[in-house]
Formats: structure tokens, sequence, C-alpha cells
């Protein structure tokens, strides 16, 4: 196999970053249709990206398309059926975060890919991210000492949409907006966490109450790993101000800190004595080197026939996490994690 042929399942913002990258940074990579439930946007986006077949259902297009692979860029509450689908007929999946809605949901989905056999890759970019990545190493090689604290901030500069206010749709706020947030403080301890807190409130969309009391939109996380160290993940959307993604690893021998606000551009420095410069407006342009890496790693792992990371394992975790971390919110208390890991 000299490509891997695959077809989108989900035409929206994050996957059309992978459709691009697929059609147009990877040679190894062939993108045969596009599928969307909105099939006017399905055919819109094809034409856009030059792929000549677009379809409403993913029975369809894997009927239809010859191809090794599906990238799932869909609505949460759609992961398990299509993973479901492709795995069936022996298709490796790259799935966007989060694996699914609750541990039920992703519980099967771990099975149904353990059982098929099939590669499968979750889409926690932030561990193909370069900074982030070479942070790791540092951490890995000691150079900060032993781990004592692991703080990740995501926040969002806009308003969510609708669907997610729905948690048993979404997984909630922590599942879609943070998830990379907590794949990120997992990978770093490296540890199964022995104890989970959260906070959380409505601050900035009130109206969403009405129809789902449980919805919150900013929120704290604390968790507590076995034997240190650590973990902090604070986040929320909307803040307006700009798209914000940082860390701060402290270690017992010097600290690390990874990401900024500020864009890349110019800094502008005027005669009022302030700094004016651009802030990061949206996640598809701070991490756009870590999508592309990550959908590289997975279609190496096809043609090289090794194992994708992060898996479905790390994916189910993740989710473990926030409904834990739900729990805690509910009953207003730390929570003894427990259970499989």
């Amino acid at each position: 196999m000299e490509k891997v042929r695959f077809i989108l399942v989900g035409a929206g913002r994050a996957g059309m970053v992978h459709a691009r990258n697929l059609r147009y940074y990877i040679p190894e990579a062939e993108l045969k249709a596009v599928v969307d439930v909105d099939l006017e946007r399905a055919k819109e986006r094809a034409q856009e990206l030059g792929v000549p077949s677009f379809y409403k259902n993913v029975e369809e297009a894997l009927e239809q398309e010859e191809v090794d692979a599906v990238c799932i860029g869909s609505l949460t509450f759609t992961h398990r059926e299509i993973i479901e689908k492709a795995a069936a007929l022996k298709k490796h999946v790259f799935c966007e975060k989060p694996l699914a809605q609750n541990l039920d949901e992703a519980s099967k989905i771990r099975e149904i890919v353990e059982n098929a056999g099939i590669k499968f890759q979750i889409g926690f970019m932030r561990r193909y991210d370069p900074e982030i990545r070479q942070a790791f190493e540092m951490v890995r090689d000691g150079l900060i000492g032993e781990l004592v604290m692991i703080k990740s901030t995501g926040r969002g500069p806009g308003l969510p949409p609708a669907w997610i206010f729905d948690r048993s749709k979404s997984g909630g706020m922590l599942a879609e907006v943070s998830s990379h947030d907590v794949d990120a403080v997992l990978w770093f301890a490296g540890k199964k966490p022995q104890r989970i807190f959260m906070e959380a409130n409505n601050f900035k969309l009130p109206e969403a109450r009405k129809n789902f009391p449980d919805f919150y939109d900013h929120y704290a996380v604390t968790m507590v790993f076995e034997e240190g160290p650590l973990g902090i993940i604070d986040g929320g959307c909307p803040v307006g101000y700009a798209y914000d993604a940082r860390m701060e690893i402290l270690g017992t021998e010097g600290m690390i800190r990874i990401g900024t606000t500020e864009g890349r551009g110019p800094v502008l420095y005027n005669l009022d004595k302030k700094a004016v410069c651009d802030n990061h407006s949206s996640w598809s342009l701070r991490f756009k080197d870590g999508y592309l890496e990550e959908m590289k790693a997975f279609i190496r792992c096809i043609l090289e026939d090794k194992e994708p990371s992060p898996s479905a394992l790390d994916g189910w975790r993740v989710v473990k996490v926030v409904e834990t971390a739900h729990l805690s919110l509910e009953e207003g208390r730390p929570i003894n994690f427990s259970g499989e890991w």
C-alpha cells in the first residue's frame, strides 16, 4: 500500500481541518469522499476540496468507495455508530475527540475496536504539538525533577454550538472544550488519578439553563494522582478575548511553561506606552502543526503496521475522568477514583 484512502464523515470545522490536511499536505493520503448529514454541505465541501464523491450517510459511502480508513469529525453522539460500521468492514478509524458522550458508549467503542483488530487513533492533537511534545520530552528526561503540579488552561473565544448544552449528547463542556486538557494532564502524569474534584458555574449563558439546568460554561477541576503530582484544569467559553490554550508544569527542580494568548504577528509599541498585538483567534490556527502531525502519525501506523497513539483506551480514560468530575460537581465533594484504568 502506497497511499491510505480515506472518507471523511462530518464536514464541519474539525472535519475540514483534517480534510484539507489529507487532501493537500500528506502525499501518503488520498481523500475519496465527503460524508455529511447535510447533503448540500457535503457537496459543497467535496467541490471545495476537489473530491469526486459525496454522500449523506456513511453506509452508502463505505459500499460505493474503495477505502482503507475513515476520518470522523461528526458530533460526539454519532461516533459509536460510525465506528461500528467502519470496523465491521475492517476499515481503520481516526476519530475526533471526545471519544463518546458517556462511559457506556466509550466502553462499547473500545470493545468494537479491539474485536475488529483495526488501527484506531483518537484526535488528541496536543500530543503532536511541537511545543507540548518538546515539554513532554523535557519532563521525561528529568529536566525539572519530580513532577509536582500539571496545569492546563483551555478557553474558547466564542459561543459553543447549542447542541453542546445537552450533556447527554455532548458529555458537557468539560468533554467538548477540555478533553484535550484532560488528556494532556493524564499524559504528563502517566498515572491513574486518585481523587477528583470539580466546581463549575454558568456565567455567560443563563438562557441555556432554561432547558438544561445542569449546563455550565466555566469550570475548574483538580486531580490528585497516586504518589503525586497534582493536576489542575481550568476552562470555559465564551471568554471573548482569545483562544487560550496554555500549560504549566512544575517540578521539584524547575518549571516549564507552554503557550501564550498572543498570536504570531508583530507587536506594536506605541507612544501611549502600550504593546498591542493579535491574540490567537481559533484552535485550528493555534494547533495547526499538531493537527497535521497527528494525521501523519496515524497514516504511518497503517502503512508500517504499528499501534497508533493516543488510543481508544486513552479516549476512554478521558471520558471516565469527565464522568467522575461530573459526579463530584453533582455531589459537591471530591470523588475517589476507582475501578478499571
